[in-house]
């Protein structure tokens, strides 16, 4: 009996030593081209897709509870079949996006975590022939997985780049949470002309609904210029400036905020 319970330990044992921590998998992104996705934008032969996933989706690509550290990826994917050349930057969207470095470390393996867990069995005399090969795997295997998990969060982070004519380009950037209903900005930004071009998305149960954009003229687009700012999800905010428009605006109507109008 005593033989049989000392080759089970031992089985277990290499058996931990093998498997150590938790597995972790990278699963599929959604597919990078617009014509795929059910709700887009196109602009002066610019089009413009996202795809907001929700947690189980979010769990299956990242092997990540993403949710549970606040967190929205969203999938984004440029086409440019245009003539001209655009620059795009994710601040310009998000000023407190999470790289996706910082994601992988939040989402990271706990070495010390499992290791404190498998540690009760320390308490068992016989149990310690299981308990160091467990240990010895998790400190062997959760750092391999943790630099395969920032290599995938990196490598499928959307890139700040200038997207020439004919070219796209396609990834995930991490945000806060959306509310439904709550608008999703992407501005690209012309590199002859400075001119921003706005696509707008609003986030629904449904997923992403595409915002058709107003013919703007030049007024227009310099106001929007003004009053066009990335949002900021994460952190602190940034108090805004008053602009000189906003003063403008609150002298003419004020007038006489004191006393009897004449």
């Amino acid at each position: 009996m005593l033989k049989r319970a000392i080759c089970l330990v031992l089985c277990i044992s290499v058996l931990s030593l093998t498997s150590g921590c938790a597995t972790y998998k990278f699963g599929r992104l959604p597919s990078p081209y617009v014509i795929d996705q059910p709700s887009s934008v196109t602009q002066k032969n610019v089009a413009v897709a996202v795809k907001f996933m929700d947690s189980a989706e979010a769990l299956a690509v990242f092997d990540c509870e993403m949710d549970k550290h606040k967190i929205s990826p969203v999938f984004i994917i440029i086409e440019n079949k245009s003539s001209e050349t655009y620059g795009f930057r994710k601040a310009d969207i998000d000023s407190s996006y999470l790289s996706g470095e910082e994601v992988a470390k939040k989402c990271a393996r706990s070495t010390m975590t499992r290791v404190l867990t498998y540690g009760a069995l320390g308490l068992v005399v016989i149990a310690w022939i299981v308990f160091i090969p467990m240990m010895i795997g998790e400190m062997i295997n959760c750092p391999k997985i943790n630099a395969q998990m920032r290599s995938d969060y990196c490598g499928n982070e959307i890139a700040d780049a200038t997207i020439g004519p004919g070219h796209s380009l396609s990834g995930v950037m991490f945000v806060a949470p959306f509310k439904s209903g709550e608008q999703f900005t992407i501005p690209l930004v012309n590199k002859e002309t400075g001119e921003r071009v706005i696509f707008r998305f609003a986030h629904s149960q449904l997923g992403s609904v595409g915002i058709a954009a107003p013919t703007e003229k030049k007024d227009d687009q310099e106001a929007e210029a003004i009053t066009s700012k990335p949002v900021q999800n994460f952190g602190p905010r940034v108090p805004e400036e008053k602009t000189d428009v906003e003063e403008t605006t609150t002298t003419t109507e004020s007038g006489q905020n004191f006393g009897d109008k004449e």
